[in-house]
C-alpha cells in the first residue's frame, strides 16, 4: 500500500507530553506524521470538554476533592462510551484506530468500522491489578479512605477493568510494550497468537539533547547524586525511599537525592520519607519534558523502585543521559537493564540490595563509571521512535491489506 494511512489514535487521557500514558501515542504519532501518515486523536478532553489542565489525580485510582465531584464522576458518562459515539460518527474516515486498552471495548460491527483495530497497553491492566492488591496488603493504612472515595474508587476500577477483555478481543492486534506482557497475553488470556512486543522510545533530538547533556565523570562522581523520576506513590516505591537513602548515607553521607517530577510538593515527599533533616534532598514536583536533560546532567546514578510499569521512560531517559540506573527487576526496566553486562536490578521490594548496587556505583572509579556511562547511552540507542515508528506502521500496513482483501 503506497497511500498514507489515516490513523486515529484514542487515549482516556489528555494530549499532553509531560504524562507518561499518553505519551507513547504522542511522540508515535509525531514520527508517523513525519513519515507521511495522516493522525487524529480523540483524548479525554475530546471527550469530557475540559478547558482547565488535566491534572495526576485524576487517572485511575482517582483522588478528588470534593463529594460534589465524586458523585459528578460516578454519574458522568464513562470514556469508553464517548469514544465510542465518536468512532461510530467518524469510522469511515480512518483506517487504523489505535486505541489504549479498555477504551473501545466494543465489536468492530458495534464501532461501523472496517479497518484495522489496535489495543494498546501501555502498562497491563492486570498486572496493575495485582499491584493493587499486593499494594493493600503491605501497607493496609491506605485503604483507609472515607465511604465516597472508596465507592468512587472501587467503580473506576471495576469499569475499567471490565472493559479490559472485551477491548482485547475485540481488537485485531494488541500491541504490547515488553515480553512479560506477552506472555501473560499468550498463557494467561489465550490472545498471543495477535499480540506483538513494540517497546518505548526516545526521537533522535531527544537522545542528541540528553547525550548533549552529560557531564565528565569526574564532575558527576564528585556530585554524589542520586536521581530519581516519576510521579511521587506507591507504585513508584514512595514508601521504600526513607529507607534507601538512610543505608546509602550509612556508607557514604554526603550523598545527594533529587526528586524529579513527583507531583506533590516537598513538604508531602519528605513527610513520605520520614528523615530528620532534608539536606541535600531536591524536590521538583513538576519540569518540562525540555528541561530534564539539563535537570540529570550532574547526576551520578539513577534510581527507580518501581513496583509495576509498562516500561519505563524514567529508565530509559537516565540511561540515555549516561546514568548507571537502578531498578526493581520487572517487566519494563528488564527489557533495558537486562542488556547491560553489570547487575542493576534487584528483587522488587528489596531495599538492601538496591541501595547496595547504588552505593558500589557511587563509589566506581573514574574510568570504570566512564565505561558503564557509555554502555548505558548505546542501550538507550537502541530503542528509537523513529524504528519504533517504522516497525509499527510495517505491521499495521499488512494487517489493514489483509483485512482489505478479505
Amino acid at each position: 500500500m503506497n497511500r498514507p494511512l489515516k490513523i486515529l489514535m484514542v487515549l482516556h487521557m489528555p494530549w499532553d507530553p509531560n504524562l507518561g500514558g499518553p505519551r507513547v501515542q504522542l511522540e508515535l504519532a509525531d514520527e508517523f506524521l513525519a513519515m507521511g501518515h495522516e493522525v487524529e486523536k480523540f483524548d479525554y478532553n475530546d471527550a469530557f470538554g475540559q478547558t482547565k489542565p488535566f491534572r495526576l489525580a485524576e487517572l485511575v485510582p482517582p483522588i478528588l476533592t470534593t463529594k460534589a465531584k465524586r458523585l459528578a464522576e460516578l454519574t458522568r458518562p464513562s470514556f469508553s462510551s464517548q469514544a465510542q459515539k465518536f468512532v461510530q460518527a467518524n469510522a469511515h474516515r480512518f483506517d487504523i484506530i489505535d486505541a489504549h486498552q479498555g477504551n473501545l471495548p466494543f465489536s468492530k460491527q458495534e464501532l461501523g468500522f472496517r479497518g484495522l483495530l489496535v489495543a494498546r497497553s501501555v502498562g497491563l491492566m492486570p498486572l496493575l491489578q495485582e499491584f493493587l492488591e499486593f499494594q493493600n496488603q503491605k501497607w493496609p493504612s491506605l485503604k483507609k479512605r472515607n465511604l465516597i472515595g472508596n465507592l468512587l474508587s472501587s467503580h473506576a476500577q471495576k469499569q475499567n477493568f471490565s472493559n479490559f477483555i472485551p477491548s482485547l478481543k475485540a481488537s485485531d492486534l494488541i500491541n504490547l510494550p515488553n515480553h512479560d506482557e506477552l506472555m501473560y497475553v499468550s498463557n494467561v488470556l489465550g490472545l498471543g497468537q495477535k499480540s506483538v512486543v513494540f517497546p518505548f522510545g526516545l526521537s533522535q533530538q531527544r537522545h542528541e539533547a540528553f547525550l548533549k547533556a552529560i557531564q565528565p565523570a569526574e564532575v558527576r562522581l564528585t556530585n554524589k547524586q542520586v536521581a530519581f523520576i516519576g510521579a511521587w506513590g506507591t507504585r513508584k516505591g514512595s514508601k521504600d525511599w526513607g529507607e534507601i537513602i538512610k543505608l546509602i548515607r550509612n556508607e557514604i553521607p554526603e550523598a545527594q537525592f533529587l526528586f524529579l517530577g513527583t507531583g506533590f510538593s516537598m513538604e508531602t515527599v519528605l513527610a513520605d520519607i520520614n528523615l530528620p533533616s532534608a539536606d541535600g534532598i531536591e524536590i521538583i514536583p513538576n519540569y518540562t519534558s525540555e528541561e530534564l536533560p539539563k535537570l540529570l546532567s550532574r547526576a551520578t546514578v539513577g534510581a527507580f523502585p518501581s513496583y509495576m510499569e509498562g516500561f519505563g521512560f524514567a529508565v530509559l531517559e537516565k540511561l540515555a543521559c549516561g546514568l548507571p540506573t537502578v531498578a526493581y527487576d520487572i517487566p519494563g526496566p528488564r527489557e533495558m537493564l537486562g542488556k547491560l553486562d553489570i547487575k542493576l536490578m534487584t528483587k522488587p521490594g528489596d531495599i538492601e540490595q538496591f541501595a547496595v548496587h547504588l552505593v558500589k556505583l557511587l563509589r566506581l572509579d573514574q574510568t570504570s563509571y566512564s565505561q558503564v556511562s557509555q554502555h548505558c547511552v548505546e542501550i538507550a540507542n537502541k530503542f528509537t521512535w523513529r524504528t519504533i515508528a517504522e516497525n509499527t506502521i510495517n505491521t499495521y500496513t499488512q494487517l489493514f491489506a489483509k483485512i482489505k482483501s478479505m
